[in-house]
């Protein structure tokens, strides 16, 4: 019935009139509204761009569900689809767990396969369910599962997806695409969500790769080690990928090929510091469109103190700053967290933003790189917001950033202002760090789990506003990159029903299907001008 369902839905969408669209001024679009509802609903959302401009957008939202009669805690995940002008696809979300679980906010993963598929990873209590004891409000574990959805709403890996239930306390899932090829990452622990030890197997970091028809390369996901770390995967050259992952010598970056051979004989240790930050994915990543990858990363220098280090890792896996990386600001004094990073192919240029709070002032800072590690601006950075900590307690949030033009960037931060009181700062900025244009979006709003996307016409901002009013929800914005808000295509999104150009009528029955004529029943009839009504008949 899902299948149908969606696929139903979908149809309508594709030919009824639009009901959300992007922004065409400074005001961002809401297209999940959770008015009223509290911080369990519409939560962690993630978005991906697909290859055809479309977005995928997932999220979370907390319910209950009916197992051995009595309502247990059930948090779902589902997943929307935008067409190229920002409008939703599915009439209703697309739900794809309906299983207990213990807690709403198990990260989860959203990839697009190389289709424009959606691929996301779930963790939940399908283990637990068939024997839950009557007084247990919900499952004791997580159990890892992984589904892929087409743009028509198909799921293409099972309706329950492709599910490891042996393994019952994998809360953090994750995956990557490469090629084809699905790599599926979790992480299983050794307690339950009471904090109780459990059996001591399956316990580590597991991987599976997963092919395009949904076949498994292996018959049990591989242990890739015994400890959590998070390993994090971008693509390299010949069907080859590159991980990055912590090891007891440091930061340590590995090139595979499809069998998890290591292409390079070993792993290279590309930084003696390892990652003591607070973001849930340790490492920044960006490819540098060689096959390699510039990479930074947040380390400890001591008590309320840290700084962001940088590195660029080759195909051939040299590196590019030497044998260690470097800090992006030159100096032990300061205290520098959170970090994004950038990188410009056409110039071999990196960039890295991320936050400031010295003694005196609250700062958003830029450092730019040579893929040779020579400093580009000030070794320090250079500060593109300040603010002077004894006026204020509020900081700023530093987004994102990204290349565009020829040798020119967009940046996003957070400007907050207060208690539910923040607004978005996007900037273009030149070659030397002088501002081409400035863009204020949003105003006392409380922005969280971002999505940023810097392409070559736009720029994409996807979000959830944290608040318990009627400014809650799933929020989406696109800017130009020359700065305007008003950004069209030269085509449009491939629909469900094609539209002829012969006659001055089409027909189609309620599931999207062309007819030659009106039949008994419901029929949608698109005019030569584009305007859609249904006749009963």
């Amino acid at each position: 019935m899902k299948k149908v369902y969606t696929l139903f839905i979908l149809a309508f969408a594709a030919i009824a009139p639009a009901f959300a669209q992007w922004n065409t001024n400074a005001t961002p679009v809401c297209i999940y509204d959770a008015a009223g509802m509290s911080d369990y609903y519409a939560c962690n959302p993630k978005a991906m761009r697909t290859p055809d401009k479309k977005t995928w957008i997932a999220w979370h939202t907390w319910g209950r569900k009916a197992i051995n009669g009595i309502d247990r805690v059930a948090v779902r995940t589902y997943l929307q689809l935008l067409n190229r002008d920002g409008v939703p696809q599915f009439s209703e979300p697309i739900m794809l767990n309906d299983h207990v679980t213990t807690s709403w906010w198990s990260d989860y993963g959203l990839q697009v396969a190389s289709d424009g598929s959606a691929i996301v990873t779930v963790a939940d209590g399908r283990a637990e369910e068939a024997t839950l004891p009557d007084e247990t409000d919900h499952a004791d574990g997580f159990s890892p599962a992984i589904y892929k959805v087409d743009q028509q709403g198909n799921f293409l890996w099972g309706e329950d997806g492709i599910a490891y239930p042996q393994y019952t306390n994998a809360g953090f899932t994750n995956c990557y695409v490469v090629g084809d090829d699905t790599y599926f990452i979790f992480f299983n622990t050794t307690e339950d969500s009471s904090g109780q030890a459990e059996d001591m197997t399956n316990i580590g970091t597991f991987i599976q790769r997963i092919n395009a028809d949904g076949t498994v390369a292996w018959s049990e996901p591989f242990p890739w080690s015994d400890d959590f770390a998070q390993p994090q995967i971008v693509p390299s050259l010949d069907g080859t990928f590159l991980l990055f992952d912590r090891s007891p010598e440091g930061s340590v970056v590995h090139r595979l090929d499809r069998e998890l051979n290591e292409v390079w004989g070993e792993p290279v240790v590309y930084d003696e510091h390892k990652y003591e930050g607070y973001a849930m994915n340790d490492y920044s990543i960006a490819p540098d469109g060689f096959g390699g990858a510039a990479v930074a990363f947040v380390r400890n220098m001591g008590q309320f103190a840290h700084n962001v280090r940088v590195q660029h890792v080759n195909a051939d896996g040299s590196l590019g700053f030497g044998l260690n990386g470097l800090d992006v600001a030159n100096t032990e004094d300061n205290d520098y967290d959170y970090c994004d990073i950038a990188v410009n192919p056409k110039t071999e240029e990196i960039l890295v933003d991320f936050e400031s709070q010295l003694a005196t002032t609250y700062d958003v800072m830029l450092q730019k790189f040579s893929y040779d590690g020579d400093y580009l601006f000030d070794e320090l950075g250079i500060s593109i917001a300040n603010k002077d900590r004894a006026a204020t307690s509020y900081a700023f949030g530093r987004v994102g950033c990204g290349a565009v033009g020829d040798d020119q960037w967009i940046v996003a931060y957070r400007d907050v202002q207060g208690y539910f009181n923040a607004s978005f700062i996007i900037r273009r900025y030149d070659a030397d760090g002088n501002i081409v244009w400035t863009r204020t979006i949003g105003r006392e709003i409380d922005p969280t789990d971002i999505s940023f996307f810097v392409e070559e016409e736009a720029t994409y901002l996807i979000y959830r506003e944290n608040r318990e009013s009627k400014e809650s929800g799933i929020k989406i914005f696109r800017i130009g990159n020359d700065g305007s808000y008003d950004v069209t295509y030269d085509d449009t999104s491939i629909q469900t029903v094609a539209v002829s150009s012969e006659g001055s009528e089409q027909y189609y029955d309620a599931s999207g299907r062309r007819l030659s004529q009106p039949q008994k029943g419901l029929n949608i009839i698109r005019s030569a001008d584009g305007t859609v009504q249904k006749q009963l008949k």
